[in-house]
């Protein structure tokens, strides 16, 4: 499928290329502002009125940091026999697909990705599914120890151990096959690397710690001061409830979990749903922002260059 949408954009004039970037920017935005539609604005407002402004921004920054250890991620991910990327080139890459996958439908940002390492990152089509194979393996990988971590500090509720569970089974599936696919694929030998495979982990695992400090620094921005422990159960929950993408942006869904958690740690409702909320309104604005701030800056910019 992919082989055959490489022969018919390479049939697409330059003109024509240029009218589907800006396309691209029209569609973007309306997904992004369907999205929007379903936030709660004036619960939102209110709840960003009591918080301190400093530590939002700080929450913001942490966030950030998540697609500067993603690029890293995916750049030790990049098969051997692949071109080499520049690590901006990847955040860019990063960055848009963390945009997609905020916005579009469950999948298409997956498939999006794909096309975004071939495309922007001159990988091949094996070499790019074998990346995005990966990622879901580290992702899942360190989720399972995020989670037994907490379990290690607090008590879990009964919905997260069944759900560890579950989740584990399937990483461990995920990875016996991806061990047994690694004697055929070249694309997968980063699984034989001892050295490597812990230096994608790491990123991962700074991924995750990164989006901690920024849950902590939402909590301190509202006068709560959690355990450590307490602190890593949120960021199991969010796991966990953002694994399945159920709706765009996991809005709705997002903000259930999270509050339901702070409930558990005795959190009174009306502050567990303010922390809920701007939450995940600080994770969203890079996980989105950033890569549409780069399909806006990329279309504009050839369509000026068109008109002169």
């Amino acid at each position: 499928m992919l082989a055959t949408m490489r022969d018919l954009t390479s049939r697409i004039s330059p003109r024509a290329w240029r009218v589907l970037r800006i396309v691209a920017l029209l569609v973007v935005t309306a997904l992004i502002g369907a999205s929007l539609r379903n936030v709660d604005w004036p619960r939102t407002a209110a709840a960003l009125r009591d918080a301190r402004p400093v530590w939002l921004f700080a929450a913001i920054a942490a966030n950030t940091g998540i697609l500067l250890c993603w690029a890293a991620f995916w750049r030790a991910l990049r098969p051997r026999g692949e071109l080499p990327v520049s690590y901006g080139r990847m955040f860019e890459i990063t960055s848009t697909a963390s945009s997609l996958m905020n916005t579009l439908p469950f999948g298409g940002g997956h498939a999006s990705s794909v096309v975004l390492l071939i495309r922007r990152g001159g990988t091949t089509q094996r070499g790019a599914l074998s990346t995005l194979a990966l990622d879901q393996l580290g992702e899942g990988i360190v989720k399972v120890l995020i989670i037994s971590l907490a379990g290690l500090a607090l008590p879990l509720p009964t919905w997260i151990r069944a759900a560890l569970s579950t989740v584990s089974l399937v990483v461990g599936a995920w990875l016996v096959t991806l061990l047994v696919a690694s004697r055929w694929a070249n694309e997968l030998e980063i699984l034989k690397s001892l050295r490597r495979s812990l230096w994608a982990l790491a990123c991962v695992a700074a991924m995750k710690a990164v989006e901690l400090l920024a849950i902590a620094s939402v909590q301190v921005a509202y006068g709560v001061h959690l355990s450590a422990g307490a602190t890593l159960l949120v960021l199991a929950t969010v796991v966990l409830a953002t694994m399945v993408p159920v709706s765009p942006g996991n809005l709705g869904t997002y903000e259930a979990s999270v509050c339901f958690v702070y409930r558990y740690l005795g959190i009174a409702p009306e502050l567990a749903l303010s922390l809920a909320i701007v939450q995940h309104v600080c994770f969203m604005l890079p996980a989105v922002g950033v890569g549409y701030l780069y399909v806006s800056a990329r279309a504009l910019s050839r369509s000026a260059i068109a008109s002169r």
